[in-house]
């Protein structure tokens, strides 16, 4: 009976793809999907990456940073020359700014206003995030 059934659904889905007949892409198809990829290519080279800070600025930094450290290592005995002034850094009383801070308290409004701004700064942060990246992604 079931086998019935299926040859009945073989037969009639054959039918209606018979009269529905087989579909044509449009004439300019080709055409149209060709510029289409044309413009992606062209938009893609609009939005080419480009780093904050140039190569030639690591570069630069990091030699600068070899020679300095490179001249400490080979001749340290001529860091002596330099006469660096010594300063008094007791006014910089810890225990006193500890005791100001003491009693100290913020207000619960303050609080809860940096807590939401904290939050809502986050909410915003991700959504940007996936803004962006749904809008550089390859479809």
């Amino acid at each position: 009976m079931e086998k019935d059934e299926n040859k009945a659904l073989e037969a009639f889905y054959k039918e209606i793809i018979q009269e529905a007949g087989l579909e044509e892409p449009s004439t300019n198809f080709t055409t149209s999907v060709i510029s289409k990829i044309q413009k992606d290519s062209q938009r893609a080279r609009i939005f080419s990456y480009s780093p904050l800070i140039p190569s030639y600025v690591w570069w630069i930094s990091g030699v600068l940073l070899v020679v300095f450290f490179g001249y400490t290592f080979i001749e340290p005995e001529n860091l002596g020359l330099v006469n660096l002034p010594t300063w008094n850094f007791d006014f910089f009383n810890v225990d006193g700014f500890i005791n100001i801070l003491d009693g100290f308290k913020l207000p619960d409004a303050l609080m809860y206003g940096s807590l939401s701004l904290a939050i809502f700064f986050s909410v915003q942060v991700y959504l940007l995030k996936t803004h962006w990246n749904k809008q550089f992604s390859i479809e």
